[in-house]
């Protein structure tokens, strides 16, 4: 509106009607009658609807990039206003044609990508897919378009990831061929619209499953062997020869640092090939808390201060031997990285948005850099250090990979030579309140589903 009132031709329409006006006060003035003054007036609205009308009429009949010329030809404001309309449109046709153009390359780009993506809508239905979307998961054009996908995926954990857009990736099998796995992942274009991208990982899943039956193969026929040699290596530290007993006892140290490697590497390859079928229950945190308790305190063997803090009982669901592995894993570490009367405190606590066990020392910390490499399978932060200790560079990946299975995060925040504290982060929706000595976990089972329904997450406990 600005841009027309500042244009010569704006300026020049509304002296016109200013000179008008003026006319008609002067006629009032000269002759002391108003109805000259009203039928200047009026024939000059006249004249200004009947531009108007011109120019609907132009732009109706025509369009607005229409003749500019016709019989009787616009003039002043109103033609300037056509021409700005023709203007617009000329900009709106070329816009046009770059926004088709560049859909067109799009379309080119989608149609000839490798791998499968189909585009859904806010409720699960088909908007559009690529010819290898039809090729790997059989679909049909144009039957399939507006179709759920969950009718045609009808994998039941494929229909729940879809329904909770989760943004974590999913392995299915291919409706085209069972052998082929596909690797989904979930993309948020807009509030109505998201892409879903596969990728063919069968290879890649072979070879995972390859090198997880190489390691559990080789763990297992190693761990024999070297049960035999530890076990003549302590026969030989009985012997009275010092020089004997002193090699036996380093080949002893050695042998048992192996065997604790070969464990692990077992430990996580049983957890990567039962993770499909891990068998959870309810654990009750405070007897787990209780069993690992003694275990510290048979490794500690009193030369750390630890202690144990449990608030109200809880039950979890969890597979209870992973879970505790993977608790003592962290426990472990503190006693070994923690010098001789060093503090550990090990906690469980619940919150009013999650459920945090934690392991915190005053040992020798971590530098800041290596953190975000801690859970990488055989990284260690100093060579020395972990020969030392007898650590496989395992452990914090078991507890990883414990964790992920669970739904729950490892947070750790370290500095060196002030401790460390590692915190493993468990979802409210794996916590059930404690029974009593009376209730039968049915009935524990039935409350938590009824809580769950309600949408009431059950009262935080302090420490």
């Amino acid at each position: 509106m600005n841009g027309l009132l500042s244009s010569s031709a704006s300026r020049r329409h509304a002296y016109r009607l200013l000179a008008v006006l003026l006319l008609a006060l002067l006629l009032r003035l000269l002759t002391g009658l108003w109805w000259p003054g009203l039928l200047l007036t009026a024939a000059a609205l006249l004249w200004q609807g009947w531009q108007l009308l011109r120019l609907e009429q132009i732009i109706g009949s025509r369009g607005i990039a229409g003749e500019q010329h016709s019989a009787t030809p616009l003039s002043g404001i109103h033609a300037r206003i056509h021409q700005r309309l023709l203007l617009l449109e000329k900009h709106r046709k070329r816009q046009r044609k770059l926004l088709k153009s560049t859909v067109r390359e799009l379309r080119f780009i989608t149609e000839s990508f490798p791998e499968p993506a189909i585009m859904l809508d806010e409720r699960g239905h088909i908007v559009w897919f690529n010819p290898a979307a039809a090729r790997t998961l059989r679909l049909r054009k144009p039957d399939d378009h507006g179709q759920p996908l969950s009718n045609i995926l009808r994998y039941p954990a494929f229909t729940d990831w879809l329904a909770e857009g989760l943004p974590r990736p999913l392995d299915i099998n291919s409706p085209a061929d069972s052998n082929i796995k596909l690797n989904v992942r979930l993309f948020m274009l807009s509030q109505r619209r998201r892409l879903l991208h596969f990728r063919d990982v069968t290879e890649l899943r072979n070879v995972e499953q390859v090198r997880r039956d190489f390691v559990a193969n080789v763990s297992h026929e190693l761990r024999t062997p070297l049960t035999v040699l530890i076990g003549y290596l302590e026969t030989l530290l009985d012997e009275t020869d010092p020089g004997v007993r002193m090699v036996s006892e380093r080949m002893r140290e050695q042998t048992t640092a192996m065997r604790t490697l070969i464990d692990d590497l077992i430990e996580i390859s049983r957890l990567q090939s039962q993770l499909s079928d891990r068998h959870e229950t309810t654990v009750n945190i405070q007897q787990l808390m209780q069993s690992l308790q003694r275990q510290a305190d048979d490794l500690n063997d009193k030369q750390h201060d630890i202690h144990f803090h449990c608030g109200e009982p809880h039950l979890l669901l969890a597979a209870a031997k992973d879970l505790e592995s993977a608790f003592a894993n962290l426990i472990v570490n503190a006693i070994r990285y923690t010098p001789a009367h060093g503090r550990i405190d090990v906690r469980w606590e619940v919150g009013p948005e999650a459920a945090v066990f934690s392991v915190t020392d005053n040992g020798i910390g971590i530098p800041r850099e290596d953190i975000p490499r801690l859970t990488e399978r055989f990284y260690r932060v100093a060579k020395d250090r972990s020969r030392a200790s007898g650590g496989s560079g395992l452990g914090l990946a078991i507890v990883k990979h414990v964790l992920n299975a669970h739904d729950a995060s490892l947070e750790i925040d370290s500095e060196l030579d002030r401790g460390s504290s590692f915190r493993c982060v468990f979802p409210l929706q794996r916590l059930l309140p404690a029974a009593s000595g009376e209730q039968s976990l049915a009935t524990v089972l039935a409350e938590h589903d009824a809580c769950a329904e309600a949408a009431t997450p059950g009262s935080a406990a302090q420490p």
